[in-house]
């Protein structure tokens, strides 16, 4: 059986299927045909996608609630002018973008290699896509915290492995894959927005 890839990535196999069973050959919504593959106005009625409603208009996927000229994800520790206030950094110390600064906000903030984390350690392939450990910010107490998240590889502090939130101090070194990072405070008992 030989595998077909369509425009957007997806694999079919072309004899079961005239085209791309997972996207029909757009890039929006498709059309859903029914199992039997009749595709007769009586056998069963079509559904449309969003992309091709009455209208003619096309209709994004998402729709940003905060405006429309941005396509980004707004953080709810916002300040009257709309910005989520730096807390700290962590800098890279060790690996393969050695002096990368990353900030640290309010809440929590994921590190990954995938770019949907808060830090994105892109360039190490030992670090988990998705949350591989957490630096949090306590905002009550205006401390920080790091904790494992749920990478396969554990991480340390000070060399120290970390199974449980252990609270960060001003240049504590931490690893993460095959990178170090050190951290740096903003906020803390002398400043805090």
């Amino acid at each position: 059986m030989e595998m077909k890839q369509c425009t957007n990535g997806h694999f079919y196999d072309p004899e079961k299927y005239k085209q791309c069973p997972y996207c029909n050959g757009s890039t929006g919504a498709g059309v859903t045909r029914p199992l039997n593959g009749d595709d007769s106005e009586k056998a069963f009625p079509k559904t449309v996608g969003i992309d091709k409603l009455e209208t003619g208009t096309p209709i994004p996927a998402t729709m940003p609630l905060n405006d429309p000229e941005k396509n980004k994800t707004v953080a709810l520790n916002l300040n009257d002018q709309g910005v989520d206030p730096i807390r700290g950094w962590v800098v890279c110390i060790e690996g393969k973008k050695k002096g990368k600064d990353y900030r640290i906000h309010s809440e929590k903030n994921y590190i990954g290699r995938a770019r949907s984390n808060d830090i994105s350690i892109d360039f190490d392939e030992t670090v988990s896509r998705e949350g591989h450990a957490v630096i949090t910010y306590d905002m009550k107490k205006g401390k920080f915290w790091f904790q494992s998240g749920d990478g396969k590889s554990n991480v340390y502090v000070n060399d120290d492995i970390v199974l449980v939130p252990v609270e960060l101090k001003a240049y504590d070194i931490i690893s993460v894959g095959n990178t170090k990072l050190i951290f740096v405070p903003f906020c803390g008992e002398k400043f805090n927005w």
